[in-house]
């Protein structure tokens, strides 16, 4: 193997997996907080408005 590509992966797994372990966390912590995702608050806004 290029002494090249193992430079590379050896820099790019680890930069891949913080990002994935980051995104997982952030995720988790959107979930706890009970924050709607951002394509379901229009709806339950709309929800409310015919409600009234």
């Amino acid at each position: 193997m290029d002494r090249g590509w193992i430079q590379f992966l050896l820099v790019v797994v680890p930069v891949m997996s913080l990002i994935g372990s980051w995104l997982a966390l952030r995720a988790i912590a959107e979930r706890r907080d009970g924050k709607p995702d951002a394509h379901r608050a229009p709806d339950k806004a709309r929800n409310k408005a015919e409600s009234e």
